[in-house]
């Protein structure tokens, strides 16, 4: 499910409908209520997101909201954004859902509503319900968005040993809490919380078996360092580096990064190169950028073999147009159609 508000292009996958059906019950309990309390998870998830896009919208990045599997996250471009305006961006998020929770409060305990029982059912859910998201999305834990708040003032802090001090903090705040939340009956958060944990588990030991300057891991972490502190050429001088690295994650990490820089500093060419050289099933976003480059280059060819791959990890207004473009140029009319189509649904 596809569809755009406010200028952000939102996906809502299958797994987040799976999730849906076993988070509320309605596979054992299909009834009214539980309808009412997906609908209004929903609703608060994608004002979460939205809090998040927006805001990077408003520093001049484009967002991209995709709601699966356990929740959703905004992706943006972090290439021209301060550590100061993430900060923001990333408060935002539970700022915005906060406002939920006074509002769902407020006409809750006033007499708008009164007797209506459909309706205090909704406006108790909604209060109940954020409250507690909230709450828990604010604990410092990667890749929870008090985890991210709070790497931001231990790397201001402590510098490049800010995410380890972050994630040793967020592994005592689980063992604080987990057991509290599985005490009061919160099966599903408080296992979340703990799969979050062990994550932050295995890259802390990562950290630690990372004692060479050399290894990928400590590359790829300084690299990112880089960028945020916008110290661009120490960052082209890591990831160069890391490219000719035998792990391929990390490689293609650094190649998809470093043609990013490429593109920002309009040195296209390089980025296409780049892109065009490595393995392209080990791409990630760096195969949307690869086919922008390619329709450039009018490598048309390219997009047309990609084009339902990189419309499904970008589902935007600008890819479905990319790829009628491509499709028209190919002369395949029929294609470029459908895909003129699918771009003229986003109504920009």
């Amino acid at each position: 499910m596809n569809f755009n508000f406010l200028n952000v292009p939102v996906q809502i996958t299958p797994s987040f409908w799976v999730f849906l059906l076993f988070f509320t019950d309605a596979l054992v309990d299909p009834s009214i209520w539980s309808i009412v309390y997906g609908g209004v998870l929903v609703f608060s998830v994608l004002v979460h997101e939205y809090g998040h896009a927006l805001t990077a919208m408003y520093f001049g990045s484009r967002a991209v909201i995709t709601l699966e599997s356990f929740g959703g996250n905004a992706k943006y471009s972090g290439y021209g954004i301060t550590p100061k305006q993430e900060f923001f961006i990333t408060l935002n998020g539970p700022l915005f859902q906060s406002l939920l929770i006074f509002i769902s409060y407020y006409l809750y305990n006033s007499e708008v509503f009164v007797h209506q029982l459909f309706m205090e059912y909704i406006l108790f859910v909604c209060y109940r319900l954020n409250t507690l998201m909230v709450l828990l999305n604010l604990i410092p834990l990667l890749p929870l968005d008090g985890g991210h708040l709070a790497r931001y003032f231990m790397e201001r802090k402590f510098g490049e040993n800010g995410r380890k001090f972050t994630i040793i903090l967020g592994l005592i705040s689980v063992g604080i809490v987990a057991p509290y939340l599985f005490y009061t009956g919160e099966l599903y958060f408080g296992g979340l919380i703990c799969i979050f944990a062990f994550q932050n588990y295995l890259e802390l030991q990562k950290m630690k078996d990372s004692s060479a300057g050399d290894n990928p891991f400590a590359l790829y972490m300084k690299s990112i360092e880089a960028i945020k502190n916008q110290e661009v050429e120490e960052a082209k001088t890591i990831l160069s580096k890391l490219i000719k690295s035998k792990d391929p994650q990390y490689k293609h990490l650094a190649i998809e990064s470093l043609a990013k820089i490429y593109v920002e500093e309009k040195e296209t060419e390089k980025a296409y190169e780049l892109l065009l050289k490595s393995d392209y099933q080990m791409l990630k976003e760096g195969k949307c950028l690869l086919c922008k480059l390619a329709f450039e280059k009018q490598n048309y060819e390219l997009i047309a073999k990609y084009s339902r791959e990189i419309y499904r990890l970008e589902p935007t207004y600008e890819i479905a147009l990319l790829n009628s473009k491509a499709f028209e140029y190919l002369k395949d009319y029929t294609l470029s159609k459908g895909w003129f189509n699918t771009a003229s649904a986003f109504k920009i």
